[in-house]
């Protein structure tokens, strides 16, 4: 017995070591295959801090360009960055408002629905998920493709009881950015994550790390965080005194993560995590974050533009990068023309002067030059004129940048400065803003496969009631419980419009114009209290709101009144909004139409009649 468990330990092992020498071999020939896309990524890296006199060597290599003549000027004028910045302040506006559709149209699913969407907005405020676009978005805007990781924490959320002296934590979803460096498809012609039959995500991360979360001891090295490669740690100094981007983490080891799709070998997938030659887990794939409760990656990948016949999309960096140099070499030569206007070139005879001396001091005020006699004096060569066009070069350039970017200021250009309609400013500040609004989209649509990826989560593993804590908007500290038959549906919606296709204050003239119109009035002529409060709320003047949020709280103490009525009547109350709770028990009733009984609906419809005979009484 016992040599049949040996025989069977051994052969275990060596199955691991099978698979673990086989995750390894698999991501350095991914790496390799890579390595083209990752120069171009450094290469915008160094553009965009301003490290812009390099390229790409024949060796594959960020390698410095020298400059032809010493006397040349070699500064950077850098537009790339201001470009970059703008773009992403641009999408600093990007608020997406999550629905959910109910499976069916049974009060249960409603609130279960409803429940969900508090769900989401707790998720987003508390893991400050916005913070974490904004870092996928740099990513994106600067390498072309930037990663959203949606994992289960089951160190996270509400403590609920100890085991062995450990607390023992409800879990929570937690979404985290991913640099494009840590992402190895299998596949990088595939359009999208999908189209993947396996991705590795390999990360440099410390050894005492790798003990806390695995429980395994591995030999730490120097690894590039970027690259992966044992180089030192630092930056290569470049002739003009800048430097290359590199780092590397000391002690450290790179952990592989291999995740697989369901296959017919495997249904559920395979998740395989190797470090420093030990393999530290090997199972199924953990989340059943896909359609119909499929496993899947628990990755949603976010491009700046989309390359057709490509895994990783390009950024606008590398559009910018010709324009960039032809800028900062026109921007350079017209300061060594600047520079020859004011210091001169000199011509001398041969022989005439010391020309060692006058090179080296020049021709400061009030200097003695002395020639040769019956020599000819030196003289300044005075046909130097600014040619026009380096103004007109430099003008074209800017225009350049902004077709490109889809990033312009209406201060920046000499025709836009020319313009003195009011309505064609306006077109051009549409038009920027519609360019700006595809990118945008790509943005919602990615929160859109993050908020159902951890719905889907929370499905997973919640066990039993889960309470969530949060202040509404009117300002009042709430408790919400849910339990697993809330989170029947993952069919998220958004809600709002893309917050880059019309501005704030194209927003708010058209709110007028709907006022104006009498659009917003019910069939009374009466602008109703609850859309005058939303109108504020819109208008971001809800505390002039006399009311505070009080249609808000007539509907809420409505909706609790429901189940009440329906088991046993109930009277009407002094403080109710006849027209709110009407409304409010009309829905509950068509909703719930088929599942009422005679005697519950004579309940309700006797109730909805109290309301109604004191409007009645009143007018």
């Amino acid at each position: 017995m016992q040599r049949e468990r040996r025989s069977v330990k051994k052969s275990r092992e060596k199955f691991y070591e099978e698979v673990v020498k086989s995750v390894e071999t698999d991501f350095e020939n991914r790496r390799k295959a890579r390595l083209k896309l990752e120069r171009q990524w450094e290469l915008n890296m160094n553009f965009l801090v301003g490290n812009q006199y390099c390229d790409i060597s024949r060796r594959g290599e960020i390698a410095p360009v020298s400059s032809e003549f010493f006397w040349q000027e070699r500064e950077v004028f850098n537009h790339i960055a201001p470009i970059i910045e703008t773009r992403l302040s641009k999408y600093a506006d990007i608020a997406p408002m999550f629905g959910i559709r109910p499976k069916t149209d049974d009060d249960g699913a409603v609130k279960g629905a409803s429940l969900s969407e508090k769900l989401l907005s707790y998720v987003f405020d508390k893991g400050d998920v916005m913070t974490t676009v904004q870092k996928v978005c740099v990513w994106s805007e600067t390498c072309g493709t930037g990663f959203y990781k949606v994992v289960w924490n089951n160190d996270g959320g509400t403590a609920v009881g100890a085991v062995n002296g450990e607390e023992v934590f409800e879990g929570e979803a937690e979404v985290l950015p991913v640099s494009p460096f840590e992402i190895f498809p299998d596949n990088l012609y595939a359009d999208d994550i999908d189209g993947c039959g396996s991705i590795i995500h390999a990360k440099a991360v410390p050894v005492a790390e790798i003990k806390r979360k695995y429980g395994v001891d591995v030999e730490g090295k120097q690894v590039g965080v970027f690259d992966f490669s044992g180089a030192q740690a630092g930056s290569t100094r470049f002739s003009d005194g800048s430097a290359e981007i590199k780092s590397a983490m000391e002690d450290a080891e790179i952990v592989i993560e291999k995740y697989e799709l369901p296959s017919e070998n495997f249904p559920n997938g395979r998740l395989i995590t190797v470090a420093g030659g030990k393999l530290l887990y090997y199972g199924e794939l953990p989340y059943k974050n896909g359609k119909s409760g499929v496993r899947g990656y628990p990755f949603v990948k976010q491009d700046c533009i989309k390359t057709a016949g490509s895994f990783f999309g390009i950024s606008v960096i590398e559009r910018l990068i010709p324009v960039q140099r032809a800028y900062n070499a026109v921007k350079n030569r017209k300061q060594e023309f600047l520079n020859r206007l004011c210091m001169g070139v000199m011509t001398v005879e041969d022989g005439s002067v010391d020309v060692d001396a006058l090179a080296e001091e020049g021709l400061s005020p009030g200097k003695i030059v002395v020639y040769r006699q019956g020599g000819k004096a030196p003289e300044l060569m005075t046909e130097f004129t600014m040619p026009a066009n380096f103004a007109e070069e430099e003008e074209n350039l800017i225009n350049e940048f902004v077709r490109i970017s889809g990033v312009s200021d209406i201060t920046s250009s000499t025709t836009r400065t020319m313009i003195t309609s009011g309505t064609a400013l306006e077109i051009f500040i549409e038009q920027d803003g519609a360019r700006m609004a595809v990118h945008a989209g790509i943005i919602r649509n990615c929160l859109l496969s993050v908020a159902k990826q951890i719905l889907r989560l929370y499905a997973q593993f919640t066990a039993g009631i889960r309470a969530l804590m949060f202040t509404d908007k009117l300002g009042k500290f709430r408790t919400y419980y849910l339990d697993k038959t809330a989170l029947c549906s993952d069919d998220v919606y958004l809600q709002n419009e893309n917050e880059l296709l019309y501005s704030r204050r194209q927003k708010r003239e058209t709110i007028m114009k709907l006022y104006s119109s009498g659009l917003l009035y019910d069939e009374n002529g009466v602008l109703r209290a609850e859309t005058k409060e939303k109108l504020l709320s819109l208008f971001g003047f809800k505390e002039l709101d006399y009311q505070k949020g009080m249609s808000r709280l007539q509907e809420q103490k409505a909706q609790q009144e429901n189940d009440v009525i329906r088991s046993k009547g109930l009277t009407i109350e002094e403080i109710d909004d006849d027209g709110i709770h009407i409304d409010e028990h009309t829905r509950y009733v068509l909703s719930e139409y088929d599942e009422l009984s005679d005697e519950e609906k004579h309940r309700l419809f006797a109730h909805i009649k109290l309301h109604k005979d004191r409007i009645n009484k009143i007018n």
